[in-house]
């Protein structure tokens, strides 16, 4: 005769803490995708409530380990860059000109340190369930992207680059965020659902006209494939390419500047005119007019909409010489740190980093909060991801597994 043990009772506090996380995860990587869409403000508040559940989920666990993930990022090397940045963005509001970028500071360290709380007290391993809602998220993202931007129709003008709309925002999201969710596909076996998900994405990007997802698409599908079966590496090149880009484009806009002193091509206008600043600035270029000065004076009528809009530009005209090698710091280490990640997952990652960072360099991603909100949006995706228990093939219960409990319990 066989007979079946029961199951000992749950934790509720585990099962609570459980729904907490599925529930967080969804909210961030399903609805916080879809919301935008329509609404450009709805970011601003799903990131918090989806990092509120997260932490309310790690309060309610019961496992030990629930604070270890947080102890492992505080010691992480981009952490510690990271906070050198804002602490040196935090002095900059001293010589800052203008009185609105302490509030934006203030709003955009709330953001990194919720972002921070959420991936820190994330599980040490995500498991499979919770895993699927990110590619689940931007897949329907993309279809959706597709089918309101063919029913809007909408048209860019120059505003839009200072303040992007809602779907340019939408298609920024997407090129960051599906580099983790194809990775977290492909390791699983699942290429062909990963290759369509990113094609997906590619044409909902083309459809919306989202502002340099295009390029950023590309760059990471370059480094993607460069990193194939050699992602120590090409980690390293990556690693020291973007930090020497970072670094060197100073020189490469006084360069520019020289060159086409009067009417330079369309293609280097930014720069030239970044490089007559240069020129006009002097060594004030190394110390920088503080943090948000670049925007304000944009916004203010004091720099021509002819001011370059990207983040490494807004970071060296406001933060100078530090500014900038903290920032080119917190990228090298970002891409070096994935680069220890699983072979197979690795080069999906490594092409998220090179996507992020040709937005960066194009623009037009700043120091804008919404910026700041999808990136950390997409931190909080990698480290999902880096984090998740991936298995190829559902596991199978052996026969009798309940008999035998029972039979050695008797």
């Amino acid at each position: 005769m066989i007979s079946f043990s029961r199951r000992p009772a749950e934790d509720p506090a585990e099962e609570a803490a459980r729904l907490l996380l599925r529930l967080g995860v969804f909210l961030l990587f399903v609805i916080s995708l879809l919301a935008p869409i329509l609404a450009r403000q709805t970011v601003y508040i799903l990131l918090p409530i989806g990092a509120a559940l997260l932490l309310a989920s790690a309060t309610l666990s019961t496992s030990s380990r629930a604070g270890g993930s947080l102890r492992a990022l505080v010691a992480s090397p981009p952490v510690w860059a990271a906070l050198l940045l804002g602490a040196w963005a935090g002095v900059s509001l001293i010589w800052t000109p203008f009185e609105g970028p302490a509030e934006r500071f203030a709003k955009a360290a709330a953001t990194m340190a919720m972002v921070a709380a959420a991936a820190g007290f994330m599980p040490l391993r995500t498991k499979t369930s919770n895993l699927n809602l990110l590619p689940i998220g931007v897949g329907v993202a993309a279809v959706a992207l597709a089918a309101i931007t063919l029913l809007l129709a909408p048209k860019y003008s120059i505003d839009d680059i200072l303040d992007v709309s809602p779907l340019g925002r939408a298609g920024l999201g997407l090129a960051l965020l599906v580099w983790p969710a194809m990775g977290a596909l492909a390791v699983r076996g699942r290429w062909i659902t990963a290759g369509a998900l990113g094609l997906a994405t590619y044409f909902a990007c083309i459809i919306a006209n989202a502002p340099n997802a295009l390029p950023a698409l590309l760059g990471g599908a370059v480094v993607f494939f460069a990193s194939f079966g050699r992602v120590r590496p090409a980690s390293k090149v990556l690693a020291a390419l973007m930090a020497a880009i970072v670094l060197a484009a100073p020189a490469a806009a006084l360069a520019t500047h020289f060159i086409w002193p009067e009417q330079a091509p369309a293609f280097f206008r930014h720069l030239a005119f970044w490089g007559h600043m240069i020129a006009s600035d002097g060594w004030r270029t190394l110390l920088g007019h503080g943090f948000g000065s670049a925007t304000w004076s944009v916004l203010q009528g004091y720099l021509p909409h002819a001011t370059p809009r990207s983040l490494i530009f807004q970071i060296w005209f406001d933060l100078g010489a530090l500014g900038a090698a903290a920032l080119a710091l917190v990228i090298a280490r970002a891409a070096l740190e994935v680069g220890q990640s699983r072979p197979a997952l690795a080069p999906f990652l490594l092409g998220g980093v090179a996507a992020g960072f040709v937005i960066c360099l194009l623009g037009p991603a700043a120091e804008q909060l919404w910026w700041l909100t999808l990136a950390g949006l997409d931190a909080i995706a990698f480290a999902l991801v880096m984090r998740g228990q991936f298995r190829k093939r559902r596991p199978v219960l052996p026969i009798g597994f309940g008999a035998a409990q029972a039979d050695d319990a008797a």
